[in-house]
């Protein structure tokens, strides 16, 4: 997702020409939370060929060196071991939310690099998020990690079958963490990363 300023850049316009074409109806926006203008990659790329318009976007997105991961769990003490252990790990930004409400509301404001999932909380859990997530064409693409204390078998199956990319048993080490989180970075770096919308 890019704000109005990111597009103007891209396609060489003012921002206040980016908003007038959204005002019009040439640009499908999503509006964040905070009443942020958001527009999609795809829409941004089809909107730059139907009017014949200089497109670098994909350099740009190439050249973004910031690693965004989102970590989504109820018990904070875990969200701040894992901001602790981040914490000076360079070129990675975490965003910690502590439910799967406000975790979909950072989809998509940030459209994160990976997303860190605790299985076991209330009311939506990490399953069910999963399927939100993979349902959905904006993040289907944008590897889970599991964190979570289920280590059961049969559970195993059923956290990768509903779309889990790695799984993290807690309790876990930072240098553990850090080498899961660096395989999804090279894998972002060598273009088998997420596909931004």
């Amino acid at each position: 997702m890019y704000t109005t300023h990111e597009v103007a850049k891209l396609l060489g316009v003012t921002p206040i020409t980016v908003i007038r074409w959204i005002e019009s109806g040439k640009f499908r926006c999503f509006t964040t939370v905070g009443g942020h203008r958001r527009i999609a990659h795809d829409d941004l790329v089809h909107f730059a060929q139907a009017y014949n318009l200089p497109w670098q976007g994909d350099e740009e997105l190439n050249a973004r060196k910031e690693f965004v991961v989102l970590a989504v769990d109820d018990d904070t003490d875990v969200l701040d071991v894992l901001q602790d252990m981040l914490s000076d790990l360079a070129g990675v930004r975490l965003l910690s939310v502590s439910n799967s409400f406000s975790a979909g509301a950072k989809l998509v404001e940030e459209h994160p690099d990976l997303v860190l999932l605790d299985f076991m909380m209330p009311e939506l859990d990490g399953f069910e998020f999963c399927h939100f997530m993979k349902q959905d064409p904006r993040f289907k693409d944008i590897p889970i990690m599991a964190v979570t204390g289920l280590k059961g078998d049969e559970e195993m199956k059923q956290m990768k079958a509903s779309g889990v990319d790695e799984i993290l048993l807690k309790p876990f080490t930072q240098d553990v963490l850090v080498s899961k989180i660096e395989h999804f970075r090279q894998r972002k770096a060598a273009g088998r990363g997420p596909r931004r919308p």
